[in-house]
């Protein structure tokens, strides 16, 4: 376990492939320090809540990343994802999860130029929503400017509600169907693309959306992850008409593409900021 006195700025400078993968993004074009110091306080204060945990953070890091290696070759050979090739598929603990999701904003580049993009545009307003809390880290870069912030997800954990204990959450599917606010800004990030049918998420979203409202939302492309469903096409042009036939209009897009170590299989994620015509 991380002990409590050892900082997550140890825990990399202990591990050769782990500091590796810092300097990697430290050395991006879109490097900003301000945001990799909250991103380590964020870090710092879940590891120590989560102490007695057993599960060393860098175990649950090499893991998904041999696993990650290994779904990356068959998708070379086969163009699948893991849960075609094997259905049973297991996923990691939601502890596990949560690490990786945390510690891959620090050691890949797509993944924290997402947190700043979030960061970034995120406006002052009055209702917010998100769509799949994780580990709350997107929750706490936003917080402090929605009035009225509402996350949905089917299992939270109790870090995440300590640490934000202003926000509503619900343990739920989020269908809109019992749901009578209207947002101004609405998150989908990285979640789409575990759904069979994410078109029908969007609509569901745009339901709720105020007038002009916005949603911020990635996609993902040839990411083979255990747990993807959903490979939005690289060019997106159906995407972007069935977004369009929604009653959405693009205000903001920019592909991220994933730098590998060993294999290029063309990974990527989009960021779109959609408004409501």
């Amino acid at each position: 376990m991380l002990k409590i006195n050892q900082s997550i700025d140890q825990l990399i400078s202990e591990n050769r492939i782990l500091a590796i993968l810092f300097d990697r993004v430290v050395s991006s074009p879109f490097y900003d320090e301000n945001l990799m110091a909250k991103i380590k306080d964020y870090i710092n204060t879940y590891l120590s809540f989560h102490k007695d945990n057993e599960i060393k953070p860098k175990d649950a890091y090499y893991r998904f990343m041999k696993s990650y290696k290994k779904d990356m070759t068959a998708f070379s050979k086969t163009g699948k994802y893991p849960l075609e090739i094997d259905p049973t598929r297991l996923a990691p603990s939601r502890y596990e999860y949560d690490v990786i999701l945390l510690l891959s904003c620090m050691l890949a580049d797509h993944r924290f130029r997402i947190m700043q993009i979030i960061e970034s545009t995120c406006q002052n307003s009055q209702n917010g929503l998100f769509i799949g809390t994780g580990p709350g880290l997107e929750l706490e870069l936003v917080k402090s400017k929605i009035q009225n912030l509402y996350a949905y997800d089917l299992s939270i954990d109790k870090f995440v509600y300590h640490q934000h204990p202003d926000i509503n959450f619900r343990e739920e599917y989020f269908d809109g169907k019992n749901d009578s606010l209207q947002y101004d800004q609405v998150y989908l990030i990285e979640l789409l693309e575990h759904l069979s049918n994410p078109y029908e998420l969007l609509e569901q979203c745009i339901q709720v959306l105020a007038p002009n409202g916005k949603i911020y939302l990635t996609t993902a492309t040839n990411i083979p992850q255990f747990d993807h469903l959903y490979k939005f096409e690289s060019d997106h042009k159906d995407y972007e008409n069935q977004v369009q036939r929604l009653g959405l209009k693009i205000e903001f897009m920019e592909d991220i593409p994933h730098q590998s170590i060993t294999l290029d299989i063309g990974a990527k994620n989009r960021f779109y900021i959609l408004q409501k015509k």
